[in-house]
């Protein structure tokens, strides 16, 4: 058997290097493998952004409809002043909370204490609702608010009011977000909503940055139909009712 010249094989390694060189049939594919994790992670990233930007305005929305319906709410009489009951009450945080399905306002979540490392389970979220009224005698050239009383919903009570309570909260020239704060008139309230929620991505992603956090929500509404602010006496504006507790933020 004769041997192929050392020249021959040289040039058909030659000439196979060249079409090897040549070959572009697999170039798409090289690329679209190399690009594809690039790609999804900011699929991903921009779905979880959706979501995050889709969560924050449906709290948004809540929050405003809880004041407003805050604002509305009272026993109607075309005799005397709307009262207000712990019922009344009751049934808008009941309305807030249904609302909040979409969202798992009641929901919990797992949580790991930062400082003891242990695990506990923990509630989304909180509302508060404050009536803002003016503090008696007003005096128009140094007006002060002042909350005349809190009633809180939701399976997370670690959250608290931005603005303390009906008894520690100081009096103010006005009460709300810096550079948002409403203020009654004097014949009049506030029903202020502090929504506060715990936002838990989907999935962890690099491009989108979006960590668990609380998103906080705030809105206020201005009480239109006459009511009676007084209330029973040595109360706090508040009517009870047989049966029906009220809505704590103990």
């Amino acid at each position: 058997m004769m041997n192929m010249p050392k020249s021959s094989k040289t040039q058909k390694v030659l000439r196979f290097a060249k079409a090897l060189r040549d070959d572009n049939s697999g170039l798409a594919l090289v690329e679209f493998a190399v690009s594809l994790p690039f790609f999804m992670g900011l699929t991903v990233g921009g779905v979880e952004l959706a979501n995050y930007a889709s969560v924050t305005m449906q709290l948004n929305q809540i929050a405003i409809h809880t004041a407003d319906n805050a604002a509305r709410m009272g026993e109607a009489s075309a005799l005397s002043a709307r009262r207000i009951s712990e019922l009344n009450i009751n049934d808008v945080f009941e309305g807030t909370l249904r609302e909040g399905d979409r969202v798992a306002l009641s929901g919990a979540h797992g949580y790991t204490d930062p400082i003891t490392g242990l695990q506990s389970i923990r509630g989304n979220a909180r509302i508060i609702l404050s009536s803002v009224e003016t503090v008696s005698p007003f005096v128009p050239a140094t007006p002060r608010y002042r909350i005349r009383w809190q009633r809180c919903a939701g399976t997370a009570p670690h959250y608290e009011s931005s603005y303390g309570d009906a008894s520690s909260a100081p009096t103010a020239d006005g009460f709300g977000p810096v550079g948002k704060r409403v203020k009654p008139l004097t014949t009049s309230a506030i029903m202020l909503v502090e929504l506060q929620y715990y936002y838990q991505p989907k999935i962890v992603n690099g491009f989108a940055k979006l960590t668990d956090r609380t998103i906080s929500q705030t809105s206020s509404m201005i009480v239109r139909e006459q009511r009676d602010y007084a209330g029973p006496a040595g109360g706090d504006g508040i009517w009870q009712t047989p049966g029906v507790d009220a809505a704590s933020c103990d």
